[in-house]
């Protein structure tokens, strides 16, 4: 193996590991760290951190942390695809992203094309009912149902994230949902 490669079904059991054997608290220390700190994900073998954003300030926190390869400022969508050749990705992640208010449920497609076979797409979602997360769901699910994915891990999460309200954080956490998915 070229030592810029990784053993993806090493790295993979060790992310399941970490998603399945964290606390509540442990959760929200790691999620709260994420856009600001890969460490989590280098401790279990990832290497190579290509990082795309609609955000050019988010976009700047992770520039300053030197930890990418790539930062790419691009608001995906399913009429504006990603500027990445199909199955390129070992681990594609969209936490928090994947919001009424963020990134539009029918990226799924997106996030698979640039996934490689065998690889791993993990995503986060709040855990309340909603419109968008009804049809995100419904996508999910026409992906195992067409054989396009299977389920690795889905892993309700207490106290996932703090409240985002229009003025600003809340003291409360809201729940959510990790789930992990192998592109077949």
């Amino acid at each position: 193996m070229d030592k810029s490669e990784i053993d993806v079904a090493a790295a993979t059991t060790n992310l399941l590991t970490l998603y399945s054997e964290m606390e509540t608290e442990e959760n929200v220390k790691f999620y709260n760290s994420w856009a600001q700190d890969y460490e989590q994900l280098q401790k279990v073998g990832f290497k190579n951190f290509h990082g795309i954003d609609g955000s050019e300030r988010m976009l700047k926190i992770a520039e300053s942390k030197g930890l990418y390869q790539s930062l790419t400022h691009w608001m995906v969508t399913a009429d504006n695809p990603l500027p990445i050749e199909s199955g390129s990705y070992d681990l594609v992640t969209v936490v928090g992203g994947l919001a009424q208010q963020h990134l539009p449920w029918d990226i799924l497609p997106e996030m698979l094309r640039v996934t490689k076979s065998g690889g791993c797409i993990c995503f986060t979602l709040r855990a309340e009912e909603s419109d968008h997360r009804c049809k995100l769901l419904a996508s999910i699910q026409e992906f195992v149902n067409k054989g396009l994915w299977e389920k690795v891990v889905e892993r309700y999460v207490d106290k996932w994230q703090k409240e985002m309200l229009p003025t600003g954080v809340a003291e409360e956490y809201v729940d959510g949902v990790v789930g992990v998915y192998r592109k077949k």
